[in-house]
C-alpha cells in the first residue's frame, strides 16, 4: 500500500491506520494458512509435512512483498514528521511477534530460516530502494534518495546504516550536485522465485549467488529460503524467466547501439518495458534537490566525499 510517491500516508494517523490495514491483512492470510495446515496435518506425517511448508513459503514470500512496498514507504518515502516507527520495528513488533504466538498456539515449530529472516531486516530493504532508485526510470512510482534530516533518522533506528548505504547515496549525491544523473551501467539480476534483485543480506559481505540446474538451465536465487521453495516446486518457477533472462536468451532485443551505450540500452528498455519518456517512467519527484540539501545542512558531506576517493 502507497501512492505513486510511494508514501504510507501524509500525517502519522494516516500512517498508523495503513500499517494497521498491513498487520491485519497479513495476519487473517496467516492465519487461514495455519488452519488449513493444521487440518492437512490430522491427515498423516506427510501431508503434515507438506502443511509446515505452506506455512513457511507463505510467510518467507509475503515479506518479501512487504520489505519491497512497506519497508521502503516506511523508511525512505513517508514524510519525516509522519513516521511513527521503523519497518524493522513494524515488522518485529507487529508481524513477527504476532506470527510467533499464532504458531505457538498451534504447536507448530518456527521456520528454518527464522534467523536469516531477523539478519535480513537491517539490510534488506534499503538494499532494495538504492536498486529501485538506480533503475527508477523503468518504474511508475517516483523515488528520491534520503535528505540530511531523514539520514539523521535512518541512521537512528539503524546505528549501521550510515556505514553500509551511506556512501552509496553519497556517490549518487556527488553526481547530481556535478550536475550528472545517476544511472544504472549494469543489469538488475533477479531471483527466480521471489522476483526481486539477487542482493547481499549484510553489506560489505561476500554476495552469494545461490544456484541451481533444473532440465538444462541454470536458475538463481536470493537466499536459501528461496532455493528452498523451488527445490520443493521446480516445475511451478522453472517456467518463469526473468527480464534479464530473456534479453540473454535473446527473446528480448535491442539495437546495436544500445549495446554499446548504457544510456541508449536504458532508453530502450524503458521503451521495450511500455514506459514513455515523460509521465509514465519513474523520475525523481525533487528533480535531484534533495541532493542539493546536503550543501546546505550537512557540513561533513565533502569530507565523506574526500574520504572515499582518496581511501
Amino acid at each position: 500500500m502507497m501512492s505513486r510517491e510511494g508514501g504510507l500516508g501524509q500525517t502519522r494517523g494516516e500512517v498508523k491506520q495503513a500499517l494497521s490495514n498491513v498487520s491485519e491483512g497479513l495476519m487473517k492470510n496467516y492465519r487461514n494458512t495455519v488452519e488449513f495446515a493444521v487440518r492437512m496435518r490430522e491427515k498423516g506425517p506427510a501431508y503434515k509435512e507438506a502443511g509446515e511448508y505452506l506455512i513457511a513459503k507463505g510467510f518467507w514470500l509475503s515479506l518479501r512483498l512487504i520489505g519491497a512496498l512497506t519497508g521502503v514507504s516506511m523508511d525512505y518515502l513517508t514524510p519525516l514528521d509522519a513516521r511513527i516507527m521503523s519497518y524493522k520495528e513494524f515488522i518485529t513488533e507487529w508481524v513477527g511477534a504476532q506470527f510467533k504466538r499464532l504458531l505457538e498456539d498451534y504447536g507448530i515449530r518456527l521456520p528454518w530460516y527464522w534467523q536469516w529472516f531477523e539478519l535480513e531486516l537491517d539490510h534488506w530493504h534499503h538494499n532494495f530502494i538504492i536498486g529501485l532508485y538506480t533503475w527508477r526510470r523503468t518504474l511508475n512510482v517516483a523515488f528520491r534518495g534520503p535528505t540530511p534530516d531523514e539520514r539523521k533518522w535512518l541512521n537512528e533506528k539503524y546505528p549501521h546504516w550510515e556505514k553500509f548505504f551511506g556512501r552509496v547515496w553519497d556517490f549518487y549525491i556527488k553526481k547530481i550536485i556535478d550536475g550528472q544523473i545517476p544511472l544504472p551501467l549494469t543489469a538488475v539480476h533477479l531471483c527466480a522465485v521471489c522476483q526481486v534483485p539477487i542482493q547481499a543480506p549484510v553489506n560489505g559481505k561476500y554476495l552469494r549467488i545461490y544456484l541451481k540446474e533444473y532440465k538444462g538451465k541454470i536458475y538463481t536465487f536470493d537466499s536459501p529460503a528461496c532455493l528452498w521453495i523451488f527445490d520443493q516446486e521446480p516445475d511451478r518457477y522453472a517456467g518463469r524467466r526473468t527480464y534479464t533472462q530473456r534479453v540473454l536468451e535473446g527473446m528480448i532485443q535491442f539495437t546495436e547501439e544500445a549495446y554499446k551505450d548504457p544510456k541508449r540500452l536504458l532508453q530502450e528498455v524503458i521503451w521495450n518495458m511500455g514506459q514513455t519518456e515523460e509521465g509514465e517512467a519513474g523520475l525523481d519527484p525533487t528533480d535531484g534537490a534533495y541532493a542539493l540539501l546536503y550543501k546546505e545542512k550537512d557540513q561533513d558531506f565533502l569530507n565523506r566525499i574526500k574520504k572515499y576517493t582518496e581511501g
